[in-house]
């Protein structure tokens, strides 16, 4: 299947179509379970479940197929699954697909934060504190790389619009700093993507 998409092209704002090489939801769902077989969420089920929950979502929001079948497949090429770019494509995910799937992945930039948290510590915030907000910022200027592609931007959303409900946070953490922070962190998120 090829779709075409609006991209916004930086650093002027002009609209433009890119084709985009896609696969059926179907043939994604049958990928993604196959990758995360026996991995699980953060409520503990299958994380095959999380993701269809995602799509779910996306679904109830009469947002497309494609933009379903990229949330299903964002978690594709990461530690925890081992799989390279190259070993997706093998599977037949297409090129443009897996880019986008590369770009949706978040890669913590611990240089930054450690910047960021310690101008807040001279401001007088506790290190754990400060540590946080670093976090939830150094996250939000990622999830920004994400607004110009209205694909990745809705998935993006979608995901952690679904972290939010209640039965991925567990009802001991809700009290934690840590968790606070992370919801705080998810919301800020959500809002930075617009969508």
């Amino acid at each position: 299947m090829i779709i075409y998409i609006e991209v916004m092209a930086p650093p002027v704002p002009k609209i433009f179509l890119k084709r985009i090489n896609m696969i059926s939801y179907a043939e994604a769902y049958k990928i993604a379970a196959e990758v995360h077989k026996g991995q699980t969420d953060k409520a503990g089920g299958p994380y095959i479940d999380f993701l269809q929950n995602v799509a779910d979502y996306l679904k109830n929001k009469g947002e497309s197929e494609e933009v379903q079948t990229l949330a299903i497949l964002q978690d594709l090429i990461t530690a925890s699954t081992k799989k390279t770019p190259e070993d997706v494509i093998a599977m037949g995910v297409p090129a443009d697909m897996v880019d986008m799937i590369q770009k949706m992945t978040y890669h913590k930039n611990q240089g930054w934060i450690d910047e960021y948290s310690c101008k807040l510590m001279a401001e007088g915030i506790t290190a754990e504190e400060a540590t946080y907000y670093a976090r939830e910022k150094e996250f939000v200027r990622f999830v920004e790389t994400l607004k110009g592609n209205p694909l990745m931007a809705k998935a993006k959303s979608a995901i952690l619009n679904v972290l939010l409900e209640d039965k991925y946070i567990k009802r001991q953490e809700r009290r934690e700093l840590k968790t606070k922070f992370r919801l705080q962190k998810y919301q800020a998120a959500i809002e930075a993507l617009g969508v």
